[in-house]
């Protein structure tokens, strides 16, 4: 069993991602609610922080690419090609869009006629194939740091930092325990971690994949931030 070393950069990075992922959430967010409205009629979302979206994912990704160059081992940054892709779309995407979903969060109301002229646009089909580019950039960011102690590191990190990054968080995707045990049916860490962080751990899945009370997420809080601390080393 290797000892994680709590400062190391694939935990920067994975914390890195997980904040560019939630700058994303937005679009994310208005393509998911847009798609459900035209399969069942419910009311579609409109995120407040719509409107900025665009700028901050440009900022957030900016960054992430500048960290991953400098943190990262030439032999290991299998993402790189696909970051610069990325961004180069992310730029064309703006470019394009800005205006549209400015449009969209103006007006108090939803304005489905605004909706489906960004629709008849692209902006839906542009939002998914930006989902699409950046769940292969992280696939291959994770592949390129190999099966050890610098994938797993990263992978807990993203996934924590993202789980903390929610505004409300109702539900804990039961599928943590596959991250934070390197598999499904694990049943423990892959590497050695202090015995306070096996426990926080293990109340977080715990948790998962169930309805939560104010207590519940109190705790999964808690325990959130006592793993997150861990690996980033900050206090």
């Amino acid at each position: 069993m290797l000892s994680v070393i709590c400062s190391g950069s694939p935990a920067i990075l994975g914390s890195q991602f997980a904040d560019t992922y939630t700058a994303f959430a937005p679009l994310y967010v208005l393509h998911r609610s847009y798609a459900e409205y035209l399969f069942s009629g419910t009311a579609v979302e409109i995120p407040s922080d719509l409107a900025a979206a665009c700028e901050r994912f440009s900022y957030e990704m900016a960054l992430f690419h500048v960290d991953y160059i400098t943190q990262t081992e030439s032999v290991t940054a299998g993402g790189l090609a696909y970051l610069v892709r990325l961004r180069a779309e992310l730029a064309s995407f703006c470019d394009a869009y800005t205006g549209s979903l400015a449009a969209i969060a103006e007006p108090d109301e939803v304005d489905y006629e605004i909706l489906k002229a960004a629709s008849d646009a692209g902006l839906f089909a542009e939002i998914k194939r930006m989902n699409d580019l950046l769940a292969t950039a992280l696939d291959e960011i994770l592949a390129g740091l190999g099966e050890g102690v610098d994938r797993w590191t990263f992978a807990v990190t993203f996934a924590i930092r993202t789980l903390l990054n929610q505004t409300e968080i109702e539900r804990i995707d039961a599928d943590l325990r596959e991250i934070l045990y390197a598999g499904p049916e694990g049943t423990a860490p892959p590497f050695a971690v202090p015995a306070e962080i096996l426990e926080a751990m293990e109340r977080l899945i715990g948790l998962s994949g169930q309805e939560l009370s104010d207590s519940d997420v109190d705790d999964a809080i808690e325990s959130a931030t006592a793993i997150y601390n861990h690996f980033t080393g900050e206090l």
